[in-house]
């Protein structure tokens, strides 16, 4: 019987924890994918992860992939589209790559003494033309083929057969590069699957949507973005392709669906669903003599907000965040407008409050209400002083707290005191 597809970018793409670097997220023509910059090069995984009972890379298999080319590439350009490498050399396994009119496939039985590496070529295959493309690759020996959009395969005689023992151990797939800067992968990437012993074709092909036939595609892919919850930003930095039509309002029918209008005389966004107008974003009535002067974004939910100005260097404001990672953050106003300043770890953080202590030499202070666990203990909230010689605030005191809401700060005959309100225990 069939195996299971293995999906290559879901094995790279976390489903929790931080997100990674060098990955944007696309929207384009109506379809998601990922887009890769230098950062990525190192996107990867290794085979073990994949091939666990048996190190043997299959006889006979297909590679699905859906991908988006820019135009214009240059001729002698080559990027790729994943390959198999040893962890601590350049030594190629296996490997798939493209250049403006041609698709390479690329393989080497290491494990045989002096065994050859292997180019297999097809040629007259034009992706770099802007447009979503679903590739079928399917390998069984000395039998080879390439369905494009499920149109006519493709059928190639190897006089060589793929290797029956080609052996992963040691080796980790890189999607998008080959380990190295050169022929990084600069289109978008949707679909990236390996199907172990079985010609994939039946299963995808025909299909009304064939540019876009889908064997396994990350959910993160699959889904139209929905508001995050808590406030929280997209996972990924997210990028979409869309025409926006502007001024009265047009016809919306079915040959529009999809379509968005932009109400510039009452500052709404539309979505045509084939018959009608939903409305997706309207502008609040406000008052007429309270203007949006600037929107700051923050690491997370904000719960508070502290203004406060140091003598001769600024001012500042420090907004209280949920997230422990990346923490608060303090922006100061520079040029018209309050820019990032400097971040410090919190944990969800309720209130900060600012303080100073002394006339002469007066020294300058924060103190955030942690209402969660700090370093994996409960009951801590900070005090952080702030450092005329390195211009930035320093961790200067842990206070025993029990889950904090509040601070307040006060004198009583030239001392100073600080108050704090517990969500438990007093």
């Amino acid at each position: 019987s069939d195996l299971l597809p293995l999906d290559f970018l879901s094995e790279v793409i976390p489903s929790s924890g931080p997100p990674l670097r060098g990955i944007r997220m696309v929207q384009t023509q109506g379809v998601r994918g990922l887009r890769l910059s230098p950062p990525a090069r190192d996107l990867s995984f290794p085979a073990s992860r994949l091939f666990v009972n048996c190190e043997l890379f299959p006889e006979e298999f297909s590679i699905i992939i859906t991908l988006k080319i820019p135009k214009g590439i240059p001729p002698k350009k080559n990027e790729y589209i994943f390959t198999a490498l040893e962890e601590h050399s350049q030594d190629l396994l296996l490997g798939l790559r493209y250049s403006v009119d041609k698709l390479h496939f690329l393989f080497w039985d290491k494990g045989v003494l002096q065994g050859p590496k292997r180019h297999i070529i097809f040629r007259d295959v034009r992706l770099s033309d802007g447009q979503w493309h679903t590739l079928l690759l399917a390998v069984a020996g000395k039998y080879m083929s390439l369905t494009v959009d499920c149109s006519m395969p493709v059928d190639m005689d190897l006089d060589v057969p793929f290797p029956s023992s080609l052996n992963t151990s040691g080796f980790r797939f890189y999607i998008g590069s080959r380990r190295r800067r050169k022929g990084l992968f600069t289109g978008l990437l949707r679909q990236l699957v390996l199907l172990p012993g079985s010609d994939a074709t039946s299963r995808i092909c025909p299909n009304p949507s064939p540019k876009l036939a889908v064997l396994s595609v990350p959910r993160i892919l699959q889904d139209l973005p929905v508001k995050p919850s808590e406030n929280e930003v997209l996972k990924y930095p997210y990028e979409v392709n869309m025409k926006v039509t502007l001024g009265s309002r047009p016809l919306c029918m079915k040959s529009e669906n999809g379509q968005l209008w932009f109400d510039t005389l009452h500052r709404g966004l539309y979505l045509c669903d084939g018959s009608s107008w939903i409305s997706m974003l309207q502008a609040k009535e406000r008052l007429d003599y309270v203007e949006e002067y600037q929107n700051i974004v923050t690491n997370s939910e904000t719960l508070d907000i502290e203004i406060f100005e140091i003598p001769n260097v600024g001012l500042f404001v420090a907004t209280a965040n949920k997230r422990s990672r990346p923490g608060s953050g303090i922006y100061k106003w520079t040029n018209g407008k309050f820019e990032p300043y400097q971040n410090i770890t919190t944990y969800e953080a309720q209130v900060w409050k600012h303080f100073t202590i002394g006339k002469k030499v007066r020294q300058i202070f924060l103190a955030v209400a942690n209402l969660g666990e700090a370093e994996g203990r409960r009951g801590f909230s900070m005090i952080y002083k702030w450092s005329h010689r390195k211009s930035k605030f320093f961790l200067y005191q842990k206070v025993k707290t029990e889950s904090a809401r509040d601070w307040e700060a006060f004198q009583i005959a030239g001392e100073t005191f600080l108050a704090v309100a517990n969500h438990v225990q007093g």
